[in-house]
């Protein structure tokens, strides 16, 4: 197989054109069934695109295609860990542990020892059904405040309420250090974790028995834990969590800035998106990468479109982008007029500014907003430097959304904004 084809592949991949790279690597796999990279690579896509058994398949073919090294630690580390996802994606965490224990590798060193945190958290969950879901077939639950995060209530084993930050940001139900030991949780490590202005935190790994949002229960939850008291001051109340993504993904979800409400809905094979009452909405199509990372096309100023990482918590702000990005957008920052704000890891130095249009989306499904604050972040956000594997040019985010509602759509992986 001439390798000019596959490098063609791969380099529409790192660009994040996933439907073009797919096709790309599915006609170099056609010519060569045997083509371990280009298996795994379909494998990558078909996860990013929530089609986990299509990964599963593409994955053990890469596998059994591999050179005879590439099928041992440390060497199939990564593909171990892909594997992993998508059981993770299904909530099967008893096999899940299996292959993040599989990833670790017998040196529980660097990153393997992250991965080793995370099979044992994904024990605590094998034994029973995870994310069992009790209740009617939707709830609303009211904001308690929607700037400059959108605040709710809920209770974590019978403890509450606690007031949680709504963030697509983050990945799984995150409680405060302290409130997950009053309430109980089951803790299994620590895993070293990236945020905001370069800053890293150790945020802990677990589970929940019950939480109930509204007039739903979920049962046998994953946490993370983190310090959130910090936030408190910018939010004028204690802020004992933070909503993620990974727990609105079980849900038809929909965040409505404007009604100020989270509306959950239980998923059937037949589930829609029942849009709220103000018109129709656009359909934008999206990936989800590694656990939680929802990633969509859009635009900034004049600039070509580019992925997005669609992030809600960003606070008080809609977008943030690289120091480069930025300045091919032409807007300049003046770091001599730098603010304090809050990152995930605590307080970053921040420069707002103004983009003068920001689209997410393509063409006729595009959402378009003028004049929208951003932020320009000290250090930046990893996750625009390459974190993900692929090229990121933007982090869309609260003030973009605020005049509307978002419905998280994971079935069809369709975002609808109205």
């Amino acid at each position: 197989m001439p390798s000019g084809e596959l490098k063609r592949a791969e380099s529409l991949y790192l660009q994040g054109r996933f439907d073009e790279a797919k096709a790309a690597f599915l006609e170099v796999a056609g010519r060569d069934p045997t083509n371990a990279a280009a298996l795994e690579r379909l494998g990558t896509i078909a996860l990013w695109e929530n089609q986990c058994d299509e990964a599963k398949e593409h994955f053990g073919q890469a596998w059994r295609h591999r050179a005879w090294h590439g099928r041992h630690w440390p060497f199939d580390s990564q593909i171990k860990y892909r594997q992993a996802l998508t059981h993770y994606r299904q909530d099967q965490f008893a096999r899940a542990a299996m292959c993040f224990r599989s990833a670790a590798g017998p040196l529980a060193i660097g990153p393997f020892r992250d991965l080793k945190v995370l099979a044992a958290q994904t024990a605590l969950l094998g034994g029973e059904e995870a994310y069992a879901v009790e209740g009617p077939a939707q709830t609303r639950i009211a904001f308690l405040a929607t700037d400059p995060l959108p605040v709710i209530e809920l209770t974590v084993n019978g403890f509450g309420p606690l007031n949680v930050l709504i963030d697509t940001g983050g990945a799984e139900l995150i409680l405060d250090d302290e409130v997950a030991r009053q309430v109980g949780a089951q803790l299994s490590g620590s895993i070293r974790s990236d945020y905001a202005g370069q800053k890293t935190a150790h945020t802990g790994v677990g589970m929940i028995e019950i939480v109930t949002l509204g007039e739903i229960a979920v049962r046998r939850v994953p946490i993370h834990t983190l310090d959130t008291r910090a936030m408190s001051k910018s939010f004028g109340r204690p802020i004992h969590g933070i909503l993620g993504t990974r727990l609105l993904m079980h849900f038809l979800s929909t965040i409505d800035y404007v009604g100020a409400e989270l509306i959950l809905r239980r998923t059937t094979s037949t589930a829609s998106p029942k849009l709220v009452g103000r018109g129709s909405g656009c359909a934008i199509p999206f990936w989800l990468l590694d656990m939680h990372c929802m990633v969509a096309w859009g635009s900034i100023n004049d600039l070509p479109p580019t992925l997005f990482f669609v992030d809600t918590g960003l606070a008080g702000a809609g977008f943030t982008a690289s120091q480069a990005a930025l300045s091919q957008a032409n807007i300049s920052i003046d770091w001599k007029a730098a603010t304090s704000g809050i990152g995930g890891a605590g307080e970053v130095r921040q420069v707002a500014f103004l983009v003068d249009r920001l689209a997410l989306g393509v063409g006729a499904d595009a959402v378009v907003d003028t004049n929208v604050r951003g932020v320009a972040i000290e250090g930046g956000v990893s996750i625009l430097h390459g974190a993900l594997g692929v090229q990121v040019g933007g982090l869309i985010s609260h003030q973009f959304f605020r005049k509307r509602a978002l419905t998280l759509d994971f079935n069809a992986m369709r975002l609808i904004v109205q």
